[in-house]
């Protein structure tokens, strides 16, 4: 297991800076840091350059508290779950997993045993003798990430490993790596555009926008404290809902506040003596997910969608009230800042 910092970091390409401002971030030793965010935000490049794949253009990066902006991808220390497996066709499992370390002059006793230690972590030690191609995406997955495994490198890296996976297959892979990360203990950084694998991994999320570090803290962190009205439009399915703070005639609002956000489980489309009217809304979509619904209302210009029970959503085409519980709202500026009841920035 090792640390990673990034300290006072910034990355270009010719005029094109993808990470503008001085980024500073510290990864634990044995720690999961998911890296999160819309495509293009700069997630996979701060991943890049951890592997060695990218340079460095400003600041420090560190690996176990030693400088390595100059030092090769081997002798980093580091092994990467590419999204697209980066398996050889021509290769059994075996001889996939054994590759690197062959490469590297371990010798052969290490490398049958190491081989087979991940092979039984992984249950594919049934596969040991087949080709890729005959696997399926869960079975290659498990390759790619043995393949990392033998190698017993400081740090994990995982380059979105479940976009190419069905939902279903997502889900299970997803538990998978949480429980690999229990049971090994070792220091992984993880990059997706995923919110929901973000949530269910993550020890702690760093959660990037164009370029910048909006927010990192843990999962429950960043849904009941965004610090922006990006991370909480981003951390949350379904969205947090925003209307205008001058619609909200009954919410009163810390000075400066632009908007007013608040998440679907906490809308009531019902009277409550607790709660606070946020208008009425028109029913234009009822999601059925068993149990639970999400309503789609039209308010005014906007759209809000509450989470209730499914037997108490309302028919299509109807209005009704909406309220919300004050202790369940958040305030932004115009500038997207979190604002707290006083106000104050």
């Amino acid at each position: 297991m090792a640390s990673v910092e990034f300290r006072n970091l910034r990355k270009n390409y010719g005029t094109n800076w993808v990470i503008p401002e001085p980024l500073s971030l510290t990864v634990n030793s044995g720690e999961f840091m998911v890296l999160v965010g819309p495509s293009g935000c700069g997630k996979s490049t701060l991943l890049r350059m951890v592997a060695g794949l990218e340079s460095v253009s400003e600041g420090t990066l560190s690996i176990d508290n030693k400088v390595v902006n100059d030092v090769s991808p081997r002798a980093r220390g580091v092994a990467m779950v590419f999204q697209n497996y980066a398996l050889y066709p021509h290769m059994t499992v075996k001889q996939n997993l054994a590759f690197t370390l062959k490469m590297t002059k371990v010798p052969k006793a290490e490398i049958e045993k190491r081989v087979a230690e991940v092979a039984h972590i992984l249950a594919i030690e049934d596969h040991l003798n087949k080709k890729p191609g005959h696997l399926s995406g869960g079975q290659k997955q498990r390759v790619a990430m043995g393949r990392a495994m033998v190698r017993h490198p400081g740090v994990f890296l995982f380059d979105e490993p479940l976009s190419n996976l069905d939902a279903q297959l997502r889900v299970k892979m997803r538990a998978e790596i949480a429980l690999l990360h229990r049971r090994l203990r070792s220091t992984i950084i993880y990059v997706t555009h995923d919110q929901t694998e973000a949530m269910t991994l993550a020890d702690r999320i760093a959660v990037m926008n164009n370029g910048h570090l909006e927010q990192v803290g843990t999962p429950l962190e960043l849904y009941h404290q965004p610090r922006t009205r990006f991370v909480a439009s981003f951390i949350g399915s379904p969205s947090m809902n925003f209307l205008k703070a001058n619609s909200l005639s009954e919410i009163s609002t810390p000075a400066g506040t632009e908007e007013v956000g608040f998440r679907p489980e906490n809308v009531k489309l019902q009277k409550n003596p607790n709660s606070r009217s946020v208008g009425r809304g028109k029913v234009r979509l009822v999601e059925i997910l068993g149990s639970n619904a999400y309503v789609h209302l039209d308010v005014g210009p906007s759209t809000v969608i509450a989470e209730v029970r499914a037997a108490d959503a309302p028919a299509m085409d109807t209005e009704v009230p909406l309220e919300v519980d004050p202790g369940a709202l958040y305030f932004f500026n115009a500038e997207g800042k979190s604002l707290p009841s006083d106000g104050t920035a």
